[in-house]
């Protein structure tokens, strides 16, 4: 302070000062706290991204082996052992002559075999034909139009006509159970539970394409039997409207 004071400084503007240095000191040891504290919650997100990465890898290996394990498991319970696939492209297998009249009205569109199937992999091509899991092949040129086909609704009704066929969805209905709307509607039969699960697959499989939303793909996936409930009344209001124009040309 002697030495200060010989040099002319006054010692109010010297305390001034360092208090000021205190201050700034003070908080530079503040804003390095923070910085440390922010790098450690840096270095935490990174490790939880790289878990969650991992995670959502490990679960969509997970999905696609269950839904493998439900194809070999329908075919086992439904359809006896698996046989060679080599096989299957040697010989013409047919159902048996009681059930044939039930799977006729369905075969012109989709192949069903009853008969014991190979356990095979999804969309597999064979002879102009696609496998879309449990013994079900659509005609390869119209399953890749459908794959450019814009959004879920549009993509479900086409799909179902290429499974069913117009003729057979006329007939059918999702459920089985008669509408509440008309008082002495008939129920139809339903559609086969079996490639309704094929439907849903095929959906599933395109929609984990845009996300890995659970709840996003779910919500999804809850508006298939909507969907092909539309399309069969856009049917037989079609078939209608052609029978009326049928019947007035006839009058003409």
């Amino acid at each position: 302070m002697d030495s200060l004071e010989e040099a002319g400084v006054p010692r109010a503007l010297y305390e001034e000062l360092l208090r000021s240095y205190q201050q700034q000191q003070e908080e530079m040891r503040h804003l390095q706290q923070e910085l440390e504290r922010t790098r450690r919650q840096l270095v935490q997100q990174a490790k939880k991204l790289k878990e969650y990465g991992a995670l959502v890898s490990e679960t969509k290996e997970l999905r696609d082996l269950n839904r493998r394990l439900q194809d070999v498991l329908l075919l086992r319970l439904g359809s006896g052992p698996a046989i060679d696939l080599e096989k299957v492209k040697s010989e013409c297998l047919e159902p048996e002559p009681e059930l044939r009249s039930t799977f006729s009205e369905e075969a012109n569109t989709s192949s069903y075999y009853p008969a014991p199937a190979p356990v095979m992999d999804k969309y597999i091509l064979d002879n102009g034909k696609v496998h879309l899991g449990s013994g079900i092949w659509v005609d390869e040129e119209k399953w890749h139009q459908l794959q450019v086909t814009q959004g879920d609704s549009k993509y479900t009704k086409n799909l179902a006509v290429m499974i069913w066929g117009t003729d057979v969805l006329k007939n059918r209905s999702v459920t089985g159970v008669a509408t509440k709307k008309k008082k002495d509607a008939v129920p139809k039969p339903p559609l086969s539970p079996h490639k309704l699960s094929i439907v849903r697959e095929c959906l599933y499989d395109r929609i984990a394409q845009e996300t890995v939303d659970e709840t996003e793909i779910a919500q999804r996936l809850s508006k298939v039997n909507k969907y092909i409930c539309e399309k069969i009344m856009d049917i037989n209001k079609s078939c209608k409207n052609e029978e009326r124009r049928e019947a007035k040309y006839n009058l003409q």
